[in-house]
């Protein structure tokens, strides 16, 4: 089998990036997704710097945090004070009017290119993909679609069907997650207990790696959890597992060029 392991929410704060690095340096992590919006994003790409081998991409987030854009022209996104609409706040506004025509595209639009904007100027390159976090609407799969067109970037959604890559059959993450089960959660025990999965062409385990400061409670639900995946990574059950069931290792960088090859 060959595996990808994402790890989401790169810049979301200083520690969660510095988990990510370690899930790269001493764990599976084969790729990870920037969150170019956030005050830790500048920090998040000097330290992963050293990793070229990884597979960097975009996790477009349009919840957590100030945007990039100016705040006035993406009203649908924002608060008063210009930081973004949580995802909670999103979702009781979905349930109020009983549909997510609330998100405008044209705001979706502006915040995603902006985004990727940012991600150049902090890079020197175009990100590898495009994720969405947390919260979608049509419109934002939509902003997403059109600004991955415009800048030639594919969406993990379509790389992950274009290569027919399988899903554990189960998951470890919930929502809502309280910070009891989060610490009761055991991401090992849905990869040992899928014994289909390492038999599959291709596989996907998606992560949130991390560890925990106090910015991160401000702008995420998922807290301890991500040191709960973060052990998981780089733990010896995971490096046994790999190794029992020659699983090789791969990035999305590596689907794409070895498709190109053929």
């Amino acid at each position: 089998m060959k595996l990808i392991v994402q790890s989401d929410d790169l810049g979301i704060t200083e520690a969660v990036s510095c988990g990510i690095e370690k899930g790269i340096r001493d764990g599976a992590v084969t790729c990870t997704g920037l969150f170019s919006n956030m005050p830790a994003a500048e920090f998040a790409v000097r330290l992963i710097s050293p990793y070229s081998h990884v597979c960097l991409g975009q996790d477009i987030n349009l919840v957590a945090g100030r945007p990039c854009a100016d705040p006035a022209q993406i009203p649908s996104l924002v608060q008063g004070d210009g930081f973004f609409k949580t995802s909670g706040m999103h979702r009781t506004k979905d349930a109020a009017d009983g549909n997510q025509d609330h998100v405008i595209l044209q705001d979706c639009l502006i915040e995603v290119e902006a985004q990727i904007r940012r991600f150049i100027d902090l890079t020197g390159k175009k990100p590898e993909y495009l994720h969405s976090h947390s919260y979608s609407t049509p419109a934002t799969w939509r902003a997403m679609e059109i600004m991955g067109e415009t800048y030639g970037i594919p969406l993990v959604r379509d790389l992950l069907a274009r290569y027919n890559v399988s899903r554990l059959a189960s998951s470890w993450n919930k929502k809502p997650f309280t910070l009891e089960e989060q610490m009761k959660a055991d991401p090992m025990e849905c990869i040992l207990g899928d014994r289909e999965f390492p038999k599959k062409p291709i596989g996907f385990i998606g992560t949130h790696c991390g560890y925990v400061d106090d910015a991160l409670f401000g702008v995420s639900t998922y807290t301890m959890i991500r040191t709960r995946d973060l052990a998981a990574v780089t733990g010896p059950s995971m490096r046994q597992w790999i190794r029992e069931n020659s699983i090789e290792l791969i990035s999305y960088r590596d689907l794409i060029s070895q498709e190109g090859e053929h």
